[in-house]
């Protein structure tokens, strides 16, 4: 009997015991959580501009709202979500970004430090990390209008409050960080890119061609072996029976075809001066534009739509994407160098059957104006009357006016093209809102589709094919939708539909961009807004 007495009060002991080791191990823990607190709000009293990202409201009012507990560390040690947060600031490189930029260095040196003062300071620069790295992976390192003043594509920020809200409530955040970076298939693909081109320059990278000959088919040279390698580098050479000869043979032709195709060159299989001097260009160089290109995928919006046109300019290249999926694709052609188009977005709602052209009086100076000086018949020709008034338009024989004395202070007419066959816009044109003028329209022109480069318009974007255009954004792009459209302009006369659902539209500049069948693009610079951003992008 003693003994079970004996036992039960050495039981009550121990729980004993272990309530006042609980209590004193939550009074700790109350304490560093006190003492914690008051140190950080302190802190924040005392250094206000520490750290510049902690003057956005946004992370202060995360802090003052939970009483400055903090977010990254305890009385334990660092959280979880701290290590997913330094992992993603680490591998930042693999976004085209660049990890000191999210204090990683000085997020080292306190890492491991153990008192109270380390963890206050190790909040501050994590939180600060976070806010700087969510918004640069989110939205774009910089603001888009500021390095590219043609860039008119509205993105969103990163919603910094719920983002803190929703950090704090997990205690793994690597699938929140994970979700932070663009989602389209077309950004994870240059990001997959961006590694094999950094594997590429870690394994020395390719050496550059030096002054030589056209090398062609049958040519015999020194540098067909160098071109071999550096066409094996870069997967244009698979198949090449014969590695060290010098001779330049079909396989190597192949090859540079196919080099030339994704270069937007000539594809004649020959290595001219275009050819050699983009063969030239370093790995450190492509690099630099893939990153580039994924900082413009960062400029655009989340979500572009269920279905949507996509209108590359460096590519030249028209798309119909539909569930992620390329539907249409053609060649377009775009503004010259000095009427470049601009980077903007739209919605496609309207179409016009054999359109009238009102000429901008812009164009109408600079171009139509000089050739009828020239030529007295060029815009009967060209079935362009000119008119005198707005309400009450008074057509005028443009034979009886003296050009020479009309210019860009002085021009009391305006000038419009009739539908048919020589009208400038073609036969269709595709009507979307923007404040620039701009539109997409075919073209009698077509000889022009054949040139690589095509940089011919006044700004607006001139589609090869727009009867199957309209009868894709009429319908599914049926035979029978594209003989019906035909029927509708074979009636000559102007017609106007609207669609039946209008369609987002988005011109953009892409100078490296991987195709759905993973082949890695890369494009010149036409308009010269690749070298502004160089200028800017510390990269």
């Amino acid at each position: 009997m003693s003994n079970i007495v004996a036992g039960f009060f050495g039981t009550l002991r121990d729980i004993f015991l272990l309530c006042l080791l609980i209590c004193a191990s939550a009074q700790a823990g109350t304490s560093w959580q006190s003492e914690s607190s008051r140190n950080l709000a302190q802190l924040l009293k005392d250094n206000p501009d520490q750290l510049q990202e902690l003057g956005e409201p946004a992370v202060l009012g995360f802090y003052r709202d939970r009483e400055y507990k903090l977010l990254w560390s305890n009385e334990q040690g660092r959280l979880d979500r701290a290590f997913d947060l330094l992992q993603a600031i680490i591998h930042a490189k693999d976004e085209g970004l660049i990890p000191s930029d999210y204090y990683l260095e000085d997020l080292k040196q306190i890492w491991n430090s153990t008192g109270l003062d380390e963890s206050v300071r190790l909040d501050l620069l994590l939180s600060a990390s976070l806010y700087r790295y969510s918004n640069d992976v989110y939205s774009g390192r910089f603001n888009a209008s500021d390095l590219d003043a043609d860039w008119h594509i509205k993105n969103q920020s990163v919603d910094v409050d719920r983002l803190f809200a929703d950090v704090a409530r997990k205690a793994s955040i690597a699938q929140i960080l994970k979700q932070l970076p663009p989602r389209h298939s077309a950004y994870q693909l240059l990001k997959q890119q961006l590694q094999r081109f950094r594997e590429l320059a870690q394994q020395g990278g390719w050496q550059g061609l030096e002054s030589g000959p056209v090398l062609k088919n049958g040519v015999q040279h020194k540098q067909v072996v160098q071109l071999r390698r550096r066409l094996q580098l870069t997967g244009d050479l698979v198949l090449d029976p014969f590695p060290d000869m010098d001779i330049f043979d079909r396989w190597l032709e192949e090859a540079v075809m196919r080099y030339q195709a994704r270069h937007g060159l000539e594809v004649d299989g020959k290595v001219g001066p275009r050819t050699r001097r983009s063969l030239n260009i370093t790995v450190g160089e492509r690099i630099r534009q893939i990153r580039i290109n994924m900082e413009r995928w960062r400029w655009l919006p989340r979500e572009l739509g269920k279905r949507y046109l996509i209108v590359n300019m460096t590519g030249f290249e028209l798309y119909l994407v539909e569930d992620g999926l390329v539907e249409l694709s053609m060649p377009v052609i775009i503004g010259k160098s000095y009427r470049a188009t601009p980077t903007f977005s739209g919605l496609v709602s309207y179409m016009e059957y054999n359109p009238y052209w009102i000429i901008p009086t812009n164009i109408a100076i600079e171009d139509i104006i000089p050739r009828q000086v020239a030529d007295p018949d060029y815009m009967i020709a060209r079935s362009i009357k000119v008119y005198r008034g707005w309400a009450k338009p008074h057509e005028i024989d443009p034979q009886t006016v003296d050009w020479s004395k009309v210019g860009k202070h002085r021009f009391p007419y305006w000038l419009r093209q009739e539908p048919g066959p020589k009208n400038a816009l073609g036969r269709i044109k595709f009507i979307f809102s923007n404040p620039y003028e701009i539109y997409l329209h075919g073209t009698p022109d077509k000889h022009l589709f054949d040139r690589v480069v095509r940089t011919f318009s006044s700004g607006c974007i001139r589609v090869k094919d727009p009867v199957r255009l309209a009868a894709f954004l009429l319908n599914e792009g049926t035979q029978q939708r594209e003989e019906a459209v035909l029927a509708n302009i074979y009636l000559g006369s102007n017609q106007g539909v609207t669609l039946p659902v209008a369609v987002p539209i988005y011109l953009v500049y892409w100078t490296a961009w991987v195709d759905q069948d993973g082949t890695m693009n890369f494009r010149d610079d036409i308009y010269g807004r690749d070298s502004r951003l160089n200028r800017e992008f510390d990269l």
